[in-house]
């Protein structure tokens, strides 16, 4: 009983030891990680300083070029969008004929276009405490939610050099980096690419400081060239106005040379005239691309479903809702001649969740040949075809959404909606073929499969006309077999 009661007392002293030691051993560890954490915060609060302190010293150095450095240039008209020659309708194939295995001539190859992300030259500072209030305002019907206050606003008294570069100066010294900085997270939030941005900026300054006016020109520029976007200020008609360059070209824009770069007039002035243009370049800034990398974010708004059935295989039949959020988004895009950027922008989520799942069932279990006939036979018969004049009244690609909102598409539509559901379902290459006033598809099969095809880089690409009605894979319209094609990668 004693040894026990010796046993039981040394264990409770080393209890009590180790005890001491976890203890003491914790609070040099709390005590250390307070040290650690006070030398990181230091660290940072020094180089958000130094990022203060050097974009302030950029922006007021710009500021000051501001009051002088703007030179007369003269804006050329608006390019309207090339009509194409009268294109072929859509042409029915004869049951009775088979096409052969025939290399197709090729005029060129056009690559596409890699964009490169602006971004800030140096990351912008924001104070520890924010307490501003946030200011909301929509953008496509989504709520966005900005750290900006009414005594924020400024006005011009003129749109002079002097009055420009003032107010300049005052958004610099306002906290409208943080606004910047807040569009920036948005536009991540968002998934937005450089065209979103662009317009979710103009969506803030409009609504902040009246739509259609100079001092809303002026903020916007502001937050563009915070974000390390490349953009000129413009003054004419008493008014300033906002140039951008783009990697792509645009049709309906008013345009003007500087420095051998194509920059757009951003406003609804399509005419041509003299305009004063301060310029000067803001380090690190960038040229934007029309490219969409991802799918926008906006807030979902259904439209009324609409069914959409295969021909030659009727049980290849989805009801279809889109987003008519983005649909108004793309209604906002600019026009370009490069159909790969509307063939990467893909599908949204809403419209794959209601066609992928009915079309991944129909080619389970079948060949690569066998599910590209059916995802062809889909895409030739389950929409009604017209022209884009007939449409519109004007050229216009559909992006892929669009096609399942308007009522009509035509061989550019049907050719990129082709492209997506190849790459996305049976995750085979794909070209376009441009000839003039029609375009189409070739794929690249891991297969051996017959029919007309073209090779690029050593690999053979089967055509699929998406508007050559019940023409299966392998096979050209007759009038393009000896016609040269402009072969658009994507």
């Amino acid at each position: 009983m004693k040894r026990y009661k010796y046993n039981t007392f040394f264990l409770i002293i080393f209890c009590l030891f180790h005890l001491g030691m976890s203890f003491a051993q914790n609070t040099d560890f709390d005590a250390y990680r307070k040290q650690k954490q006070q030398e990181w915060n230091t660290y940072t609060n020094a180089k958000q300083k130094e990022y203060a302190e050097y974009r302030d010293k950029l922006n007021a150095a710009y500021a000051e070029r501001m009051k002088t450095s703007w030179k007369p240039f003269q804006l050329s008209a608006a390019k309207p969008v090339p009509k194409q020659p009268e294109p072929p309708t859509p042409t029915v194939k004869p049951d009775n004929e088979k096409a052969p295995s025939q290399p197709l001539p090729v005029k060129e190859v056009v690559k596409p276009i890699v964009p490169e992300a602006p971004k800030p030259v140096k990351p912008i500072a924001r104070p520890e405490q924010e307490e501003v209030p946030l200011y909301t305002f929509k953008y496509h019907n989504t709520t966005c939610n900005i750290h900006l206050q009414k005594n924020q606003a400024f006005s011009l008294s003129n749109v002079s050099e002097a009055s420009a570069a003032a107010a300049w100066k005052q958004m610099s010294n306002n906290g409208f980096d943080i606004v910047a900085d807040d569009c920036l997270k948005h536009k991540e939030q968002l998934a937005l690419n450089d065209w979103g941005y662009i317009e979710l900026t103009k969506a803030l300054a409009c609504s902040f400081l009246g739509k259609g006016n100079s001092e809303a020109v002026l903020m916007q520029a502001y937050l563009l060239v915070q974000s390390g976007y490349k953009i000129r200020l413009a003054k004419g008609n008493n008014r300033l106005v906002l140039m951008i360059p783009f990697s792509d070209e645009l049709y309906g824009y008013s345009f003007m040379y500087l420095n051998g770069e194509r920059y757009y007039l951003m406003s609804d002035d399509k005419r041509g005239g003299s305009y004063s243009v301060f310029t000067e370049r803001f380090e690190g800034e960038k040229t934007p691309s029309l490219s969409i990398q991802a799918e926008p974010q906006f807030a979902d708004n259904p439209t009324s479903p609409k069914t959409f059935a295969s021909t030659r295989f009727p049980t290849v039949s989805a009801s279809v809702s889109s987003n008519k959020n983005l649909i108004e988004f793309y209604n906002t895009y600019p026009i370009t001649s490069h159909w790969n950027e509307y063939a990467k922008a893909s599908l949204s989520k809403r419209v794959k969740r209601s066609l992928y799942p009915m079309l991944k069932k129909q080619i389970a279990g079948k060949t690569s040949l066998q599910a590209a006939n059916i995802l062809l036979n889909f895409v030739q018969t389950a929409f009604d075809y017209k022209t884009d004049q007939e449409q519109f009244g004007y050229e216009r690609p559909l992006f892929g959404d669009e096609i399942f909102y308007y009522p009509y598409s035509d061989c550019e539509d049907r050719s990129i909606l082709f492209s997506i559901l190849v790459r996305d379902l049976l995750k085979l290459d794909v070209v376009m073929l441009f000839y003039p006033g029609h375009l189409a598809t070739a794929v690249h099969f891991t297969e051996e499969v017959s029919g007309y095809y073209f090779m690029v880089k050593n690999k053979k690409y089967i055509v699929c006309d998406p508007t050559y009605i019940g023409a299966p894979v392998g096979d050209c319209m007759p009038q393009f077999v000896g016609t040269s094609a402009t072969i658009i990668e994507i």
